[in-house]
């Protein structure tokens, strides 16, 4: 497995986490893996806060086999800010052939707001120009009577 380590000048570092070499046999081609993912690579590691609002991207392989991740953005129990540009960058860094964006949502309730909708739409069309595989954005949440434990914007047709 290649390192995915990347640092590029002094001011500018940026620290992309190997994935395991057990975990690496998992396909995230689906939500349903990639909440998968979530749950045993991201929801375990000993900075996670699960009642903050976390963004991840995960790069893939051209087998959409995950082989890094790197937490873009942590914010509050509501919102979590991010740019394009703080997405695509760990990407490019690791030569991903593909990525997935992912984040949680504290409450439970993995529903899109307008701000997910909009930060979709956006990186569908960054990583169109940039010809680099967007595989999905997905919200984790939890399974409630009514609810599945995650929303999935490629299931949502939002992301061809």
């Amino acid at each position: 497995m290649r390192s995915p380590r990347y640092r590029p000048g002094s001011t500018n570092r940026i620290t992309v986490t190997s994935v395991r070499e057990d975990a690496c046999t998992i396909t995230t081609d689906t939500p349903e893996n990639l909440l998968k993912f979530w749950q045993e690579i991201i929801a375990t590691q000993p900075d996670h806060e699960p009642d903050k609002e976390s963004v991840v991207v995960v790069m893939m392989d051209t087998r959409l086999r995950p082989y890094a991740w790197h937490r873009v953005s942590l914010g509050t129990v509501s919102e979590s800010h991010c740019h394009p540009r703080e997405v695509v960058r760990p990407v490019l860094a690791a030569g991903a052939y593909g990525f997935a964006i992912m984040h949680n949502h504290p409450s439970g309730d993995a529903s899109p707001s307008r701000a997910d909708e909009l930060m979709t739409r956006r990186m569908v069309e960054v990583a169109a120009l940039l010809m680099i595989r967007l595989i999905d954005h997905v919200i984790v949440g939890e399974a409630a009577p009514g609810r599945g434990p995650y929303y999935s914007f490629r299931e949502a047709g939002m992301i061809p």
